[in-house]
């Protein structure tokens, strides 16, 4: 009775699921060469203006002030239509924009205004769609605070889409007719994020949570099913290797092959919605994000003057922020962080140290480059991060900017073996690998053909299934 419980759940999630499995590695052989569009931060600022600094005329407390005082989590400074704005987000992570030059409300962006303050960045000539809430390119909920937007269609070689914010006026996102095709045929395939269902965040963490864990099953009892079957070939007279024939035959000799790969795939794609579920986040508590600054957004603006924000020169934005009690800004142009003054590695572990009072400090320096758990295909720390190691029982390291004095990461013993279940398995992230190319692509692109052989035979089985004369 157990066996055909089995035989009759495989067959029918499999049914249902065949052609997902081969979807995904088919779109996964794309996404190794056209990846999802994105806008760096070097990138971002190079189509703002500069900062008119001499225009400067309003403290930032009292920006501040309006975003909701001890609610505020964040403020700088950009250039906005020729004009210094400041930039703060409340603790709903919405914006409040004003003049920094004269009080007053930043207006979010007309049509007329946006084809105006483009012309005078945009070398190509362009067109202005109306405001647009979501669209592929623009779906991830970081974009949030920044929407509506306008797209401006540019009419050049490559059929460039660049993304304004009508609440500040920076570009955020990029992309280009070879981007937008390879990636329906890639990551938004791959990801299961067409814009209608990746929009509502919950919805589509569910459905691709319980959708992958689904095909976990599916595979763990085709693996199960498999052996068995194979187990009882070998044994009969004629020692075969698969007791089927035909199609079948081709899925039940696909499937061993490839069924731990498959596995291993989809295991490891589920856990990239993991958010929590089974493993620890890296992200910091607001309350450790708070001790570590040490004071408030209010403390910093009250004690940033305007005669502070004028020593800067020739800078696209500028950002506020306090590490140990002490308020600071930092300058950034389009190459980084102007006269960078970092903050000591010693100074970083006495501040981390008086944040986790219960665990003592047992190492502290820069990560180096090449480090395998912050140094990945998928993103990397800035140069210069420094790691504090704690002595608590989960070992936990603690990953902090040397500029910002922000907390970047919280890896515990969790998160580090997540790491390898994760990276490891999905993308072959494996130090002595993952940066040996060719090597790497042609190991990747066999796995994925090896999985995609035995995907097929399982959905050419479940048709021959499904239409099955009665």
């Amino acid at each position: 009775m157990v066996a055909k419980a089995f035989v009759f759940v495989h067959r029918w999630l499999g049914i249902m699921l065949c052609l997902f499995f081969a979807m995904w590695f088919l779109t996964g052989m794309v996404m190794i060469y056209v990846p999802f569009p994105s806008l760096s931060g070097s990138e971002r600022l190079q189509y703002l203006d500069q900062i008119n600094i001499g225009a400067i005329d309003v403290d930032p407390s009292q920006a501040i002030s309006l975003c909701g005082g001890d609610s505020a989590n964040q403020l700088r400074i950009i250039s906005l239509e020729s004009r210094p704005v400041y930039v703060c987000t409340d603790e709903n992570n919405r914006f409040h924009i004003t003049y920094a030059d004269t009080p007053g409300k930043v207006v979010p962006l007309s049509t007329e205004r946006v084809k105006t303050y483009a012309g005078l960045r945009i070398d190509a000539p362009f067109v202005v769609s109306k405001p647009v809430n979501y669209d592929q390119w623009i779906v991830h909920q970081r974009f949030d605070p920044y929407r509506p937007f306008y797209r401006l269609e540019l009419v050049d070689d490559h059929g460039t889409h660049l993304y304004m914010s009508s609440q500040t006026g920076e570009i955020l996102q990029r992309t280009s007719s070879h981007a937008r095709f390879w990636n329906y045929l890639g990551a938004v395939a791959h990801w299961i994020y067409p814009t209608v269902l990746r929009k509502h965040w919950a919805w589509w963490d569910q459905t691709v949570w319980w959708l992958s864990l689904s095909g976990i099953v599916v595979v763990l009892l085709g693996i199960y099913l498999g052996v068995t079957r194979l187990v009882k070939a070998r044994r009969s007279v004629q020692k075969r290797i698969s007791p089927f024939l035909g199609w079948m035959r081709w899925h039940h000799v696909a499937g061993m092959l490839s069924g731990l790969l498959v596995l291993s795939w989809i295991f490891s794609g589920w856990l990239s919605m993991d958010h929590g579920r089974l493993f620890s986040t890296s992200d910091a508590t607001d309350e450790q994000t708070m001790r570590i600054q040490g004071i408030s957004l209010s403390d910093i603006g009250s004690r940033i003057k305007v005669e502070d924000l004028k020593r800067a020169k020739s800078v696209q934005e500028i950002t506020f922020h306090a590490f140990g009690g002490s308020a600071f800004t930092i300058s950034h142009n389009s190459d980084g962080v102007v006269d960078p003054q970092p903050i000591s590695a010693r100074e970083i572990a006495r501040v981390v140290d008086a944040v986790w009072r219960e665990s003592g400090v047992v190492e502290s320096g820069v990560i180096p480059k090449g480090d395998p758990y912050t140094d990945l295909r998928e993103g990397r720390l800035p140069a210069g991060t420094i790691r504090v190691e704690l002595d608590d029982p989960a070992s936990t390291w603690v990953h902090v900017d040397s500029h910002t004095g922000e907390i970047l990461s919280v890896m515990d013993r969790s998160r580090r073996l997540y790491r390898w279940l994760f990276n490891g398995l999905h993308s072959f992230d494996v130090p002595g690998l993952v940066g040996q190319r060719p090597l790497w692509d042609f190991l990747v692109l066999l796995c994925l053909m090896v999985g995609l052989m035995g995907s097929l035979t399982g959905a050419v089985v479940a048709t021959r299934r499904l239409f099955k004369p009665r």
